[in-house]
């Protein structure tokens, strides 16, 4: 009923590197002057880490700049996701309704990895230049297998590479804080890969926010605190006075220089 995607059908023509922002500066030059097109960015880190948020970041500055962007939800409900949207000011729904923006709701129980395959085609075929999946967790409740689930996306995000259109996934990983695992390893697929974690510093929980790798071109290997407000993604400086951020117990280093820690907004 749906056939089986190949990306070697799809060769497209070779052009030149062009970057979007994420509309984030700080994290632009993370991801040494944003994403490329034609690349699959993977968002990894535990629950409530803000991987969606992240990923609704980009959506948000892809609409801004007039560009149509498609945006498969597993993990929560259409209005859900926009009401996280809205809190953290990045109102989707004015895009919405100028049809810039289009938000598809999935259910594993009910739709194969197939069909969403499909319904990510014809997303693009409509014009789409940004395809968020959120999350590769659903995605692998649809698949009899984590080899089945790595070909599809294989893919998909081939075929989207050779479409020119930069490409989002998130994936949620098992455990906050010491030995955290994921359900499948698909880092190796990804062009870009942005590592979000918990941390415990002077009495709280932060998330701090790394780029792991980017294929094309370099990017920064600093640690930043991350942190989603009410006026969108904030990321602080290197996080120079700390070591062992990742385990999620770091160590206090105040002889190292630098800016570490973002002040808590007032509520």
């Amino acid at each position: 009923m749906f056939p089986r995607l190949v990306a070697a059908e799809h060769r497209g023509i070779v052009a030149e590197p062009e970057r979007c922002s994420s509309g984030v500066e700080a994290l632009d030059r993370m991801l040494g002057g944003g994403l490329d097109r034609g690349t699959s960015t993977l968002i990894v880190g535990p629950a409530g880490a803000g991987k969606s948020t992240l990923a609704t970041q980009l959506v948000h500055a892809a609409s801004q700049r007039g560009e149509p962007a498609a945006v498969f939800a597993f993990d929560e409900p259409r209005a859900t996701l926009l009401a996280r949207a809205r809190a953290t000011g990045l109102d989707l729904v004015p895009f919405l309704e100028s049809g810039t923006v289009q938000i598809t709701q999935v259910d594993p129980a009910e739709m194969s990895a197939g069909e969403l395959v499909h319904l990510v085609r014809a997303a693009v075929d409509r014009g789409a230049r940004l395809v968020v999946i959120d999350s590769l967790n659903g995605l692998l409740q649809a698949m009899p297998s984590e080899g089945s689930l790595v070909l599809q996306v294989h893919e998909m995000l081939s075929y989207l590479a050779e479409k020119r259109v930069v490409t989002v996934v998130t994936l949620a990983q098992h455990g906050v804080i010491g030995d955290i695992l994921a359900p499948a390893d698909v880092t190796y697929l990804a062009d870009t890969v942005v590592l979000l974690r918990y941390f415990e510093a002077g009495g709280g929980v932060r998330k701090a926010l790394s780029v792991l790798k980017k294929r094309l071109g370099a990017h920064e290997t600093t640690i930043r605190e991350y942190m989603p407000t009410a006026t969108g993604a904030r990321l602080g400086g290197p996080l120079t006075d700390f070591r062992g951020v990742l385990t999620g117990v770091p160590e206090f280093e105040p002889d190292a220089a630098g800016e570490h820690l973002l002040p808590i907004p007032s509520p």
